[in-house]
């Protein structure tokens, strides 16, 4: 069953496998219901059922956030396919009108009744399970081992009605102990983070366990959330630097979407910025002026990079100390990066390898050659097209070296 997320979708082998326990559990102050959500309405749109259960908030709060996704819940209750069970309203007093009501929420019996009764009426092969939020289950009714037999019964029933469910979970200081004892008695577990890297605090995700796949790649995909839109793989920031006139401002437009530049006489004075949108990610690219009087704030524009580009002129190697020096300029040593090597079609351009020896690069930095798509086209004073797939194979390398 895809997620919606073409990345998670990766991970997982095509998605998670039918009839699978999901836990998406979240650190404290990182959001989980957006990821549980994306998945129900990819579900959804392919015909299948959807039940919603919400404690933790009112249904028509859940549905006001879920039309701002762009994903619109009246059109799939209006078909039948997309239920809710209320187990919020009788907390304040509040009439509900959803289908399936729990009348006394902080009661186990009453719960797992209601539970049973729509597993019941709306079993259907692959129909997604939302619980919203075992949190706030385990906050009104406290740590008691109970919780656990109740949980396995719940998620046998899924089970056998052919139902899979998906579980919220935000980690706050239960225990270890009983953390380890929730996180057992899911088949798959998607570990939702924040992790300080440099003086950037991201959120990722990553998978920690799958019983469907027999190896699990360790790997941390950094994502925000949009709206409209959902869950999407996002780098907040990639350096694109490099000397003078090296072809940078026709790097960050011919990779961009969308791109604005500052410049003076045909030639950058501040920032390109450009955004990309590639394969399930999503980048903002940030390109930096080549003149040496910019030097000063070089050092400033890399210290919240993710990744760097160093774009250099394979014609000129008299260039190339330069361009070593500005990567040294921005503090990014150590972050993922990639050489550039533009103009590599022209008279006198060397090659990858001559490059390296030149500039005296490790094996671990790639460096690759980049063309324009069409020379002939090049209006003087404006950033040339460079060809689409050399900038996929420059993307794909440094996506892949972020994560």
């Amino acid at each position: 069953m895809k997620t919606g997320i073409p990345k998670l979708d990766g991970l997982l082998n095509g998605g998670i496998k039918e009839k699978s326990s999901v836990l998406f559990c979240a650190d404290p102050g990182v959001t989980n219901q957006e990821f549980a959500q994306q998945l129900l309405f990819t579900c959804l749109q392919e015909g299948h059922k959807g039940l919603y259960f919400v404690n933790n908030k009112s249904p028509q709060i859940i549905k006001k956030v879920l039309q701002e996704y762009g994903w619109h819940p009246e059109k799939f209750e209006k078909t039948k396919q997309l239920y809710f069970i209320d187990d919020f309203s009788a907390l304040s007093a509040q009439t509900s009108h959803e289908t399936f009501i729990v009348n006394q929420p902080t009661d186990f019996n009453q719960i797992e009744a209601t539970l049973l009764s729509a597993f019941q009426k709306l079993k259907n092969k692959n129909m997604v399970f939302i619980f919203d939020s075992l949190s706030s289950l385990i906050d009104l009714n406290g740590t008691d081992k109970k919780i656990f037999n109740y949980l396995k019964k719940w998620l046998k029933a899924a089970q056998e009605n052919n139902i899979t469910p998906l579980f919220l979970f935000t980690q706050w200081p239960y225990g270890k102990a009983f953390i380890k004892n929730i996180r057992e008695l899911f088949d798959c577990i998607v570990d939702l983070k924040a992790i300080e890297r440099k003086i950037i605090l991201r959120n990722y995700f990553t998978i920690s366990k799958a019983k469907w796949l027999k190896q699990i790649k360790p790997v941390e995909i950094p994502f925000k959330v949009t709206k409209p839109g959902g869950i999407k793989v996002y780098i907040p920031k990639i350096l694109v630097t490099g000397p003078f006139n090296a072809g940078k401002t026709s790097f960050v437009h011919s990779a961009s979407i969308k791109a604005v530049s500052v410049d003076r006489f045909g030639t950058t004075v501040a920032l390109d910025h450009g955004h990309v949108d590639y394969h399930g990610f999503a980048a903002d690219l940030f390109g930096t002026p080549g003149q040496e009087r910019f030097d000063p704030i070089l050092k400033h524009l890399g210290g919240e990079s993710i990744g760097v580009i160093i774009v250099v002129d394979s014609t000129k190697p008299e260039d190339f100390v330069r361009a070593k020096h500005m990567l040294e300029l921005t503090k990014t040593t150590g972050l993922p990066s990639i050489i550039v090597a533009n103009k590599a079609n022209l008279k006198g351009a060397l090659k990858p390898a001559e490059i390296r020896s030149k500039m005296k690069l490790s094996k671990e930095i790639p460096i690759i050659p980049l063309v324009a798509q069409n020379l002939n086209l090049v209006k003087d004073g404006k950033p040339c097209q460079l060809k689409e797939q050399d900038i996929q194979k420059v993307l794909e390398k440094l996506f892949k070296m972020v994560i």
